[in-house]
């Protein structure tokens, strides 16, 4: 949990602000894969009876693999997001003047993350076959081998070249 403390906010006159700002660490937050620190900074503006609204940024790194080769990739975090919890009631909700805002850290890092990581554009991923890194060059696979279940059409298509020439 990352519990920041609302209770002096909320004590105060409706619109009142507090600055936040801390630095999550790779085992705070496990599940997210993060190369380094995040920083986490924003504010919880007092909404009265409606809650505290957080507008926070995240700014950091995280650990990826490449979706072709399977290589160690570290993206950029650089996001905003905004959320109002609810003093009563369902989630997000303030409790015992905490807000936890460890779902809204986390889902401001995945939502930053691309569909597909890449370790580069022109990455040429791994043999189906060995497992060979294609971006360290070729590996010794043969490519005239054909499934077994697909002979008898190399044959046909074989046979039917021959009778054009």
């Amino acid at each position: 949990m990352l519990g920041v403390s609302v209770g002096a906010l909320r004590r105060h006159d409706v619109g009142a602000q507090e600055e936040i700002n801390l630095r999550v660490t790779p085992a705070d937050l496990p599940q997210l894969g993060l190369a380094g620190d995040l920083q986490v900074f924003g504010t919880l503006t007092n909404l009265g009876a409606q809650g505290i609204e957080a507008a926070i940024g995240v700014e950091g790194t995280a650990q990826r693999e490449c979706a072709r080769c399977l290589a160690p990739v570290t993206l950029p975090v650089d996001a905003r997001v905004e959320e109002t919890y609810a003093l009563t009631g369902p989630w997000p909700s303030v409790v015992e003047d905490t807000l936890d805002v460890e779902p809204l850290v986390s889902e401001a890092v995945l939502l930053e993350e691309p569909l597909r990581v890449l370790c580069r554009q022109d990455c040429k991923g791994i043999c189906p076959t060995c497992g060979k890194d294609l971006n360290e060059g070729p590996c010794e696979c043969r490519d005239d081998e054909i499934d077994p279940r697909l002979e008898r059409l190399k044959e046909f298509l074989g046979s039917g070249e021959e009778k054009r020439s």
